[in-house]
């Protein structure tokens, strides 16, 4: 009885480690050949007792079920350690995968604000864009012109003395006329020149002769006038002339009163054209 006992003992020890499932099925049949050549030799009497082979099987049995289950759940461990180590390997690779991703991404994004396009190099001038005095918001492309600083001065000093103490349109108007002269065949094609034109010996504007041209000092009105009136502000309805009667000689106003027509008056100035 004893060397049954550890011949099965032996067997079972010896292949409880081949994988759950083929030991699983192994223990079934060997088990059940087990029982039957047992009974087989207890009939035919090799044995004293069947209790003797039956709790001897059983004892075998349990040990051995104490023992698979043992293996069992060694190899289950196993197998939830591999299946673990794998996805856990699989994961890390995705994190990796995802954190290049978003670090090639940052790069790209970097590397794109780095590149500045670059920008075409601005002309040096003294040059300002103004309009003429005759702009209207449709045809302002073609209404565009070039001053340069010399013609600015030369502009706001003229209207500062020409009307020194009139309002901002009696400003606006002066203006209005010198820019009339620059567009019309009559006169120079540029703000000095015809603010500084003069004819037989005379200027054409007083305060150039009496030298308050010289002398003034431009306000922030007189600069207001010119920029409203570059920018559409026309009230001289085309003259090319103005004079203030009540300082002007009789025989000057008479030559403006036969010659011209007077189109507008405002302020201590009269417009003619």
């Amino acid at each position: 009885m004893f060397k049954v006992k550890n011949l099965l003992k032996d067997i079972f020890s010896s292949i409880k480690h081949i994988p759950k499932k083929a030991y699983t099925n192994g223990l079934i049949v060997i088990t059940s050949c087990i029982m039957i050549t047992v009974l087989y030799l207890g009939v035919n009497g090799f044995f004293g007792s069947h209790t003797n082979v039956v709790s001897a099987l059983e004892g075998n049995v349990e040990e051995t079920d104490v023992s698979d289950d043992k293996s069992i759940e060694d190899e289950e461990t196993v197998v939830e350690l591999d299946l673990g180590i794998d996805q856990y390997t699989k994961k890390l690779g995705e994190l990796l995968k995802e954190q290049q991703e978003k670090v090639n991404k940052e790069k790209l994004e970097s590397d794109k604000q780095k590149v500045v396009p670059m920008k075409e190099p601005e002309e040096s001038s003294d040059k300002k864009v103004l309009h003429t005095a005759t702009y209207k918001p449709k045809e302002q492309e073609s209404q565009l012109v070039n001053i340069s600083a010399k013609d600015y001065e030369a502009l706001t000093r003229i209207v500062e003395a020409e009307a020194t103490g009139e309002d901002l349109i009696g400003r606006i108007l002066i203006v209005n006329v010198v820019m009339n002269r620059v567009k019309s065949s009559e006169f120079p094609n540029n703000i000095y020149d015809v603010v500084h034109q003069g004819s037989n010996g005379r200027a054409q504007f007083s305060p150039i002769t009496d030298g308050r041209y010289y002398s003034v000092t431009v306000s922030d009105k007189t600069k207001k006038a010119v920029e409203s009136a570059f920018n559409g502000e026309d009230y001289s309805k085309g003259a090319l002339y103005f004079a203030a009667r009540c300082y002007a000689s009789e025989k000057a106003m008479s030559w403006f009163d036969n010659n011209l027509t007077k189109v507008y008056q405002h302020g201590v100035h009269e417009f003619f054209k």
